[in-house]
């Protein structure tokens, strides 16, 4: 958190955990990590959904709604990532030596 962000209070959402950057150590960890992340978001997110068709009154549909959007975007993150790594060994394969 830089010092700016400290000074006026400003956080980062605890919901956002899932989408940071991983810290494995190495590529494939990483991206284990990333499609566990995408996957568990996706169970809550279906888990939400039955509740809410089951006229569970403890879960509302803004509650489903914001699991829905969070599972697409990491889902989204998780395939950005396998085409930028595709890309990248297009490149190195078709480089000359």
């Amino acid at each position: 958190m830089s010092i700016v962000n400290r000074a006026y209070g400003v956080h980062q959402a605890p919901a956002l955990d899932a989408l940071q950057k991983p810290q494995a150590a190495g590529p494939g960890e990483a991206f284990s990590k990333i499609l566990t992340d995408a996957k568990e978001l996706d169970k809550d997110a279906t888990h939400q959904a039955e509740r809410f068709a089951a006229h569970d009154p403890s879960v509302g549909i803004h509650e489903v709604v914001i699991a829905s959007e969070k599972a697409s975007i990491a889902v989204r993150y998780a395939v950005t990532l396998k085409n930028k790594a595709l890309e990248a060994y297009h490149e190195l394969m078709n480089t000359q030596v």
